[in-house]
Formats: structure tokens, C-alpha cells, sequence
């Protein structure tokens, strides 16, 4: 055994000891389930009744995994004999068991098969559901609610927001977001409001009101009373205090230099307006003194002026920093009116809906964790954290990186007669969290990337001036990775900007268990889209001249390599069982060994290519692990029929119809039945063809038959019908039809938009036009679990990828970066959020908001860096790095600069050359 795998062993095993709480610092690939489910088994071996263990887990499929893993290892205990048996124990505990140990430990699987409900192993959303169901009355909520879907939010709160704004409610806030912000945003403001939800009532509720929360903000933007209204400052920019002294310098610069004379012609000009003219034509003035980089002029008088230069330089220097004064006066004035417009807005519209929603016996995923937080942290909750402290003495968090402060409050509360008199009991009683700041990457859900280490601190405290043992522990030796793996990851991470939010510079030191293990790490040179030579003047224009697209090239250049290492290429550190002899080079490499991970879900673009690419190869590749129903082609077509029963006159839509799988009509066809129909509608032409014996007339038939029934049956009955019964011009069912066009893949976007119309009839009366109007503007999402995908290249996003790993990772979306589009921020005054709202456009340059907007920029850089170090870790055997570029040079500080300079650190690196058409 090696000296890594020994002192990984150790520490595993001091982590896990149960008459201890230990707080463990776990690297990528250190074992973590593992570690989880050894702690798991200990505290039963130890005595622990099964009900009297809370495991939460960050997502379910990790809740599942460990009670897999847990149902496993008991089951192994059942059946082994009793020196295996004994062996299993002696590793697990360090100690050899006797009889009566051998079945106790046979035992423990009826035990927990036994236990009503099973081993308590949820997400902490799962667990504050249960509770909330248990504990209905004292929460204030009804006995059945339920938990409502992100659409079906979505769409409730656009309901209660048009519903309060039709009564003339918030017309003049209404106005004031109107001047900065456009109609189609509103949605999207209000609905950032909504997502910060409790956040922002608790704002208001701390300081007593809107005016309360209207003074605290003035302060912050450092706007007095008598500045709050922008009129006022415009009257301050036209009473200039040194006005007359500018009539007398202009004669003076009239009569210097070139630049001098210019500079005295804007002042004549502005001089002779009217005062209300000047208002209007206010940036002429400010442009004498101000750059285009809001800095004041470095040269505003010259030496033409004599003696005179100075003291009009300096005249016009000091108008030049009052109006920077006076632009950040502005602007703060803005903020402050556009925030408090927003919120004025805002809060009646949330307190509509959480109405609504409370009326309808709704909650959302964030009501969960509010209202669980709320029962345990309530003075009145004595009784209900009476009758769970009696049936609770172990916690274990998973993931724990990602919580945030609610989700804390949640585990303090239920932790906290751990480590108090009567609480702290003989038979002892632990809190065991395992995390890795270093992969902390959900910030856009509100996890708390430092809260990890500040828990830790707490708990140290709570739990030693109790008397009790804490045992921080670290594992850093990994499991999963290659040596060249872990050592690109060692390198690219050593120094900042890369360490920005990481770790320490130089501290990150991966060790491998995987040592000697044969792995490689790849970096492609970045392709450049390259620019077409247009054609002779004379040559017909056949397609459209401009950039031949690097990112599709990219993917054709990946799909070759995946193709050649699937047909030809090996990993030697990986011989199946049994095959020892036929697989002396190792096993050959499989589509489901590669992974392929995107940066964000908007580069699906570059998805779809790939997976074009990888068909034509006829390389078996599963879609995207998310991805928005209403965008997929076979959704699309079945909601073009929707909206011709509809809206029959809509000729675009009909033409998309008639040529979809549905119907299959080809363009001579489609062409014969539109050319020369003058501005008859082209559904008035076809249904002219109905009851004849022509492909037209069938399809005609065929359409006027499903508008006939369109009364009188729902939205899932009438897609179930279309997709189950023979087309106009095909005998086959229509999802043949579709599968039979757009391939396999095409089967989940219909299964899915089949349980969207079933969830939306629970809820919604079934009409059709409700249905295409939630689907479209809800933006439902399919994700598809990647482990149940088979032996098939998977494409995904890395926060969709993480806890999975794969033989050889690609990372191909590495040239761009994270733009901060956030309107809605908080300043963190004290230890309470302080709401601020401002679009990003110029004339909100406020210093505190700038201040706050760098603050954020700086976050996200560090939560990109943690969202890099995930990416790379997933790798066991093989790591791609590529990317692509357009006219525009990438980002400074993107993944792909990042990792070529953790490239340029590591020792032996060999430069080969690269032909992206040669991979094949």
C-alpha cells in the first residue's frame, strides 16, 4: 500500500470516528461519499439507533447514493461469512469484532429495512418539507400543501403583479422605472425581486418600513435630505458658483490659442442660451471640463494666455471636479429613486403572491427553507424542537460548501442542545459536515462559499467549551486522478488570478493515489474564426459571405479526435476483470469513458454542433444534461400546431407546420400551395383543398379535424392523440414520425411536454392557449440524469457534472467569461442585506454602487476559478483543454489563459504540432 493511500486511510478514519464531531476539508476525488458512508455505519455499529441519524445531502441524487452505498455494504455484512465479515469490520473500525459483534453488525440491515420511512438521507429541502408536513399547525400552514414548480411560480407572480398594476397601483414608481429601464424587462425585475423574496421583506421588516429602508439606503449612497430630488440638482448645475468669472475668462480665451478660442466658443454659446435652454443642453457644458472617460481635461488652458493661464486653468479645474462631484450626486439621486420605485412596486406585488400562494396551499423551493427556519428560530418552537432533539443525536452534512446563511440557521437550530446541559448526554452526541470550499459554485442559488470555514470556527467553540472532542481533518490525496491530472491542476491553480477564491497562493498540493498510473493532459491551440474571401463581382451570390465559425470547426475537430480514440486508442490504466491477457495495453476506450463539459447552458450552440458532428460519425452521444422544453425541435413543431388551432392566419407558423414530421409536406409542395395566392391567407388556400383526393386535401382534412375537437379535450389529450394516431401523409404514428426525423433524442422532449401539460391541468384549467402561454414564458426545464444515460458521450455543464467523474474529460468552452448583468445587489450593512436597484447604463455611476458592482465582478471571478477547479477534477485518466475564438481576442483571464499558464509551469511539457483536420 502506498505511503498516500495509507495517511488518506488514516485520516478517513479519524474523520470518521463516531464518538467525535469532526469537520473535514475534503479535495476532489478524497473519497467524500466514501468517508460519509463509513462515519454512516460506525455510529450503527456503535449502538446508534437509525432514527436518531439526520444525513442532508446537497442534491438527490447524492441522498441516493448514499443510501445505495449504505444498503450495499449492510447487504455485503448479511451474506459474508464471518472471517470475510470480520475483516470488513476490522478495516472499517481498526478493531476485530467478536460473536456477538458479527451479529450485531448482520443485524443492522433488518434494523434500517425496519425503520419506518428508512434511514433519514434527504436534501435539507427534502428534510424541511418533512418537517414542515409534520409540524403543519405551528408553521401556519396547511395540513396538505404543496410544493409548487419554478414555472408554476413564475407564472403565478406575473399574474398577481399584472392584477395589481391594472388598479393604478405604483404609477408614479411605474413612471420612474419606465425612463431607465424597457417594458420587456419588467418581468425580469420584478422576478430578481421575487427570488431575493424573504430577503428583501426581512430589509424592510428591520427597518420598520419603506421610509426606514428609504433613510438607510440614503445614507449608504450618502444622499441628504433636500438632494433626494433631482430638480434640485438641476438647479444647482445652472447657479454655477463661479458664473461670472467664466463671462470674464471667455473674452480672455477668445483670445488665445487654438485650443483656447474653442474652448471660449462653447462658453459664448452656452452663455447666450436661456436658463431653461441650458437645462435641456446641459452636456455641452460639462464636455468643456469632462472627457469622455468622466475624468476632467488634463490640458484646459494654454500658454497663449500669458499670465493669465494658471488662474484660468485652475478656474476651469475646479468647475471640472464640482461637476464629477455633482455627477455622483446625480447619479446616487438616481439609485435612490430608481430603487425605492422598484421596491415601492415590489412589495405589494410579493405580498399579493405569497397570498396567493398561501390561498392556493403552495410553497416554493425558498418557502421551504424559509418557513422551516422560521419554525425552529421562533420563540414559540420550544415544542416542536422538544420532540426533535428527543428523536435526534447525529447530523451529517454533505456538500456543505453550498449552504447559505438560511440553511445554517436551519442546522444550528437543530444542532443546538447537541452541546447544551441536558443535552450534551453520556451516550454522546456529533456534528460531522464534509466540504471543500474549493468547489463551492452555486453563489447564483446563494450558497455561501466562506460560510464553510466560519461554521467550522462556531462549532469548534460550541463544541470544545462543551467538553467534547472536535477533529478538523483534511483529505487531499485523491482517488480518481492521474498524476498529470492532479499536477496541471497543482500548476494552474499556484499563483493568482487563478487563486483568487481557491486557495492560498502555492498552497494547493494534490497528492495522488493513482501513482504511476499512465494519464495525459492535453492543450489545443485556440481556433480563430477565419474570414471568407469574397467571390468575384461577377459570380452569383449562392451563400452569404463572412466568417467561417470557429466553434463549428472546433466541434468536427473533437468528434475526429473521439472518434479516433474510440476505434484505435486505449487506457492502459484500466484492464477489465478477467481480461488480464487479452487487454495487456489496457481496455479500449468506450463512448461513455468521455465527457465533455461546457462552461454555461448558453453555449448550447456549440453543444448542438458537437452532437451533430458525433452522429455523422455515428458515435452514440446523449443531449445536453439541461435543457429549455419549449426550444426543442419536436416540441416545437407540436406547439406549431397549437398555435395554428389557435390562430389559423398565421402564414409563417402554418408553413413551419405543414413541413414538420406532423405532417411532412415538402417544399415543392409547400411552394406549389403558397406561390401565387396575391394576400389570401395560406390557410384559407389549403382548407380550399379539403375533400380532395390530394396530399393538400388530406392534410386540409386532417387539420380541420383536429380544430374540430379543439373544444372539448385537453391540452395532454390532444398532443397524446396526435403523437399516438397515423398523419395525413404518413401511416405511422407521429412520434414515429418525429423520432424518425429528428432522431432518438427526440423521445424526452415529448415524454416531457406531456407531464408539463399534466402539471399544468393539476393546477391551471385545461386550455390550450394557458398551456402555450405557461410553457413558453415559464421556461421549463428537462434535466436528464447522466448516470442513467449508458454507454453514450455525455455533454453537460459542469455544475450539471458536478460529483460525476470520467475517464477522459474535455473541456471545450474555455474563451469566455461570466458577464455581470445584475441590476438587483445588496450591501452588506452590518450583519443585515440592504436591497439596491439600478440598471446598468450610464448616469447610475454612484460610488457606492461602483463600489459594491466591483465587489460583485470580484465574487464571480473567484466563483469562476472554484467553477474551473471542479471542471478539471472530474478527469481520471485524460484531460482535452480547447477553445475557439471569433474576431475578438478572448477575455483576459478566461479558463483557456488560465490553463496555459498552468501549462507554462509544469516541467517536461511537450509542444507537438496541431492540424484540426488531421485528427482522424
Amino acid at each position: 500500500m502506498s505511503d498516500a493511500r495509507q495517511s488518506a486511510e488514516a485520516a478517513q478514519a479519524r474523520a470518521a470516528d463516531p464518538s467525535v464531531s469532526a469537520w473535514v476539508e475534503a479535495s476532489a476525488g478524497s473519497g467524500k461519499t466514501k468517508l460519509l458512508t463509513d462515519r454512516l455505519l460506525r455510529l450503527l455499529l456503535a449502538g446508534v439507533a437509525p432514527g436518531r441519524i439526520l444525513c442532508l445531502t446537497f442534491t438527490k441524487a447524492a441522498a441516493a447514493e448514499m443510501a445505495t452505498r449504505l444498503s450495499q455494504r449492510l447487504g455485503e455484512w448479511v451474506v459474508a461469512d464471518d472471517a470475510a465479515l470480520a475483516e470488513m469490520l476490522r478495516k472499517l473500525t481498526g478493531s476485530t469484532p467478536g460473536r456477538e459483534g458479527l451479529q450485531a453488525a448482520r443485524q443492522l440491515f433488518a434494523d434500517v429495512l425496519e425503520q419506518p420511512g428508512g434511514m433519514r438521507i434527504s436534501t435539507l429541502h427534502g428534510f424541511a418539507q418533512s418537517l414542515l408536513r409534520a409540524f403543519p399547525l405551528e408553521a401556519g400552514l396547511a395540513p396538505q400543501f404543496a410544493v409548487m414548480q419554478e414555472q408554476d411560480g413564475r407564472a403565478l407572480l406575473a399574474r398577481e403583479r399584472d392584477a395589481l398594476l391594472v388598479t393604478g397601483a405604483g404609477r408614479d414608481a411605474l413612471a420612474v422605472l419606465a425612463k431607465y429601464q424597457a417594458p420587456t424587462k419588467f418581468s425580469e425585475v420584478i422576478g430578481n425581486l421575487a427570488q431575493a423574496g424573504d430577503k428583501f421583506l426581512v430589509a424592510l421588516q428591520n427597518r420598520q418600513g419603506m421610509a426606514g429602508l428609504r433613510a438607510a439606503l440614503a445614507r449608504k449612497l450618502d444622499v441628504r435630505p433636500g438632494e433626494e430630488d433631482e430638480a434640485w440638482i438641476d438647479g444647482a448645475v445652472i447657479a454655477a458658483p463661479e458664473l461670472e468669472a467664466f463671462r470674464a475668462a471667455t473674452a480672455l480665451l477668445l483670445a488665445g490659442g487654438t485650443q483656447d478660442i474653442g474652448h471660449g466658443n462653447k462658453l459664448s454659446a452656452w452663455f447666450a442660451l436661456q436658463e431653461d435652454q441650458r437645462l435641456a443642453r446641459w452636456a455641452e457644458w460639462r464636455d468643456i471640463f469632462i472627457t469622455s472617460e468622466n475624468e476632467v481635461r488634463s490640458k484646459l488652458a494654454t500658454k497663449k494666455l500669458g499670465a493669465r493661464q494658471n488662474e484660468i486653468s485652475d478656474l476651469m479645474k475646479r468647475e471640472g471636479e464640482r461637476l464629477l462631484l455633482l455627477d455622483e450626486k446625480r447619479a446616487a439621486a438616481r439609485v435612490l429613486a430608481t430603487s425605492m420605485a422598484l421596491f415601492t412596486i415590489g412589495e405589494p406585488v410579493l405580498g399579493r403572491y405569497r397570498e396567493a400562494k398561501k390561498n392556493a396551499g403552495l410553497l416554493d423551493y425558498d418557502d421551504l427553507i424559509a418557513d422551516a427556519r422560521t419554525l425552529l428560530k421562533n420563540p414559540g418552537s420550544a415544542w416542536v424542537l422538544f420532540k426533535l432533539d428527543d428523536g435526534l443525536d447525529h447530523i451529517l452534512l454533505d456538500e456543505a460548501q453550498d449552504s447559505n446563511k438560511e440553511q445554517w440557521d436551519i442546522v444550528r437550530a437543530l444542532s443546538g442542545e447537541f452541546f447544551a446541559g441536558q443535552g450534551a448526554r453520556d451516550a454522546g452526541r456529533s456534528i460531522f459536515a464534509v466540504g471543500d470550499q474549493k468547489q463551492s459554485i452555486y453563489a447564483f442559488q446563494g450558497a455561501d462559499s466562506k460560510g464553510f470555514g466560519r461554521e467550522r470556527k462556531d462549532y469548534e467553540k460550541i463544541v470544545t467549551t462543551a467538553g467534547q472532542e472536535f477533529r478538523p481533518v483534511s483529505l487531499d490525496v485523491s482517488f480518481r486522478s492521474t498524476e498529470p491530472v492532479l499536477a496541471l491542476v497543482d500548476a494552474v491553480f499556484a499563483d493568482a488570478p487563478a487563486s483568487d477564491g481557491v486557495t492560498l497562493p502555492g498552497k494547493l498540493k494534490h497528492k495522488a493515489d493513482r501513482a504511476g498510473h499512465a494519464g495525459s493532459v492535453e492543450l489545443w491551440p485556440m481556433l480563430q474564426t477565419a474570414i471568407a474571401d469574397a467571390p468575384p463581382e461577377w459570380a452569383p451570390p449562392l451563400q452569404a459571405v463572412g466568417a467561417e465559425g470557429a466553434a463549428p470547426k472546433l466541434a468536427e475537430a473533437l468528434a475526429q479526435r473521439i472518434k479516433r480514440m474510440i476505434d484505435q486508442e486505449t487506457l492502459p490504466a484500466r484492464v477489465e476483470k478477467g481480461q488480464e491477457a487479452a487487454q495487456p495495453n489496457g481496455r479500449r476506450i468506450r463512448p461513455g469513458d468521455i465527457l465533455v463539459l461546457l462552461r454555461a447552458r448558453k453555449r448550447g450552440g456549440f453543444a448542438a454542433a458537437l452532437i451533430r458532428e458525433l452522429k455523422k460519425r455515428s458515435i452514440p452521444v446523449g443531449g445536453i444534461d439541461r435543457m429549455r422544453l419549449a426550444e426543442q425541435l419536436p416540441v416545437q413543431d407540436m406547439l406549431a400546431l397549437a398555435a395554428w388551432l389557435l390562430l389559423p392566419d398565421d402564414d409563417l407558423n402554418l408553413a413551419a407546420l405543414l413541413k414538420s414530421p406532423l405532417i411532412g409536406l415538402d417544399e415543392d409542395a409547400l411552394f406549389k400551395l403558397a406561390h401565387g395566392r396575391g394576400k389570401l391567407p395560406l390557410n384559407a388556400v389549403l382548407m380550399s383543398h379539403r375533400g380532395a383526393a390530394s396530399d393538400c386535401g388530406r392534410v386540409a382534412d386532417w387539420l380541420a379535424a383536429q380544430a374540430a375537437r379543439l373544444d372539448f379535450i385537453t391540452p395532454h389529450g390532444l398532443f397524446a392523440d396526435v403523437l399516438g394516431a397515423p398523419g395525413p401523409l404518413d401511416p405511422r404514428a407521429g412520434r414515429a414520425r418525429i423520432l424518425a426525423r429528428l432522431g432518438p433524442d427526440a423521445g424526452d422532449p415529448l415524454d416531457e411536454l406531456l407531464n408539463a401539460a399534466l402539471e399544468h391541468e393539476k393546477l391551471n384549467p385545461p386550455s390550450l392557449q394557458g398551456f402555450v402561454h405557461w410553457l413558453r414564458q415559464g421556461g421549463t426545464e428537462i434535466k436528464r440524469e447522466a448516470e442513467a444515460a449508458g454507454d453514450v458521450v455525455r455533454i453537460m455543464t459542469v455544475h450539471g457534472a458536478k460529483g460525476l467523474q470520467a475517464p477522459i474529460v474535455i473541456l471545450p468552452d474555455t474563451t469566455s467569461k461570466a458577464q455581470d448583468r445584475k441590476t438587483l445587489r445588496w450591501f452588506e450593512d452590518g450583519q443585515e442585506a440592504l436591497p439596491v436597484w439600478a440598471p446598468q447604463v450610464k448616469g447610475f455611476e454612484a460610488p457606492a454602487l461602483t463600489a459594491q458592482r466591483l465587489a460583485d465582478q470580484a465574487g464571480d471571478a473567484e466563483e469562476e476559478h472554484r467553477l474551473l477547479y471542479v471542471a478539471l477534477t472530474r478527469a481520471e485518466d485524460r484531460l482535452i483543454i480547447c477553445g475557439w475564438r471569433g474576431a475578438k481576442k478572448p477575455p483576459d483571464g478566461c479558463w483557456y489563459d488560465l490553463v496555459e499558464q498552468g501549462f507554462a509551469r509544469l516541467p517536461g511539457v511537450a509542444r507537438g504540432s496541431f492540424d484540426p483536420t488531421a485528427l482522424g
